[in-house]
């Protein structure tokens, strides 16, 4: 936990602190894992990409990664990335994950499929704007 508040903080060096939007947003899994219980998100508002950090990217690659992210309009941004090499059994997994998050509402919703499976893995939650 410690390093991921760490690296929480450090999210907060990529971008001008005047532009940037940053939230901390506590998420409520489906019960098929694979989706943290805390997410990052570090965002310009007209930027074509964002920083996303969670338990799934730190055990992959240990800090945030760069996202695409597309502005919805009304203050709703998606956020779509790919996780390769994520540690399970019988052989590591790749999940296309989707971040929908209503910046007027502080609201998130995940999203993630995996190739191959007909497992989808999700949650909602609330988020606060750093």
């Amino acid at each position: 936990m410690k390093k991921f508040l760490v690296t929480t903080a450090a999210l907060a060096a990529f971008a001008s602190p005047a532009v940037a939007l940053e939230y901390v947003c506590d998420v409520r899994g489906n019960g098929e894992g694979f989706v943290s219980s805390v997410v990052a998100l570090q965002f310009e508002p007209g930027a074509g990409t964002a920083m996303v950090y969670d338990a799934v990217i730190d055990a992959v690659h240990g800090e945030p990664i760069e996202v695409d992210l597309k502005d919805r309009g009304r203050g709703r941004y998606r956020m779509t990335y790919r996780v390769s090499n994520i540690p399970a059994r019988p052989r590591p997994l790749t999940i296309l994950y989707t971040i929908n998050l209503d910046a007027e509402k502080n609201t998130v919703v995940i999203r993630g499929t995996m190739p191959g499976y007909s497992n989808l893995v999700g949650g909602k939650g609330t988020c606060k704007k750093r």
